[in-house]
């Protein structure tokens, strides 16, 4: 009878302990995963909105403290927020968190007629910022970038607009092999 429960006793506890090294994870890989994705998604912000020498490639901010940029419609509009908050879809507010606790980006539908977005930008290695995303003809004619370049990809053929003094690489596959339209 003895012997019995002892080998009870045995075999919940080897079923105990087998649980413990099944039930934990390698966190390790998950954090090195975690950086690598925060790593990636702080450079393509930085390769949209800082020029070679670290300078915001919107110019001065107006009055406000907005950076501005113009552009032609609506749909020009949110496809580059959509490029500076990953899975924006049009909605009135909506905030990107990036990987691995980098920052946000938050971005709010504009209120005044003119104005299609504001976007803020608080993430670590881009200094903090507001963008207002307008239609070309509301801006004011003191900013140096009045609007945005078309270009394709010649790696996977998307094609996009981009900030005139922005890196030239393709939101979609990360190429730097891209022309002007």
């Amino acid at each position: 009878m003895k012997t019995n429960r002892f080998y009870i006793l045995l075999v919940t506890l080897m079923v105990c302990t087998s649980s413990v090294f099944v039930a934990c994870s390698n966190d390790d890989d998950d954090n090195a995963s975690s950086k690598e994705l925060g790593d990636k998604a702080v450079a393509e912000l930085q390769t949209r909105l800082i020029d070679e020498d670290g300078a915001i490639v919107f110019g001065e901010p107006n009055d406000n403290g907005f950076y501005e940029i113009g552009l032609e419609s609506q749909n020009d509009a949110q496809k580059l927020v959509t490029q500076y908050a990953k899975g924006y879809a049009g909605t009135a507010t909506y905030t990107y968190t990036l990987p691995d606790t980098r920052g946000t980006v938050r971005v709010d539908k504009g209120e005044e007629v003119g104005v299609f977005y504001n976007v803020k930008f608080d993430v670590k290695g881009i200094p903090q910022m507001k963008l207002q995303v307008s239609d070309i003809n509301y801006m004011d004619g003191e900013n140096i970038i009045k609007a945005i370049t078309s270009y394709k990809c010649n790696n996977c053929g998307s094609q996009f607009k981009l900030p005139n003094m922005a890196a030239k690489i393709c939101p979609s596959c990360g190429s730097s092999n891209v022309v002007k339209q």
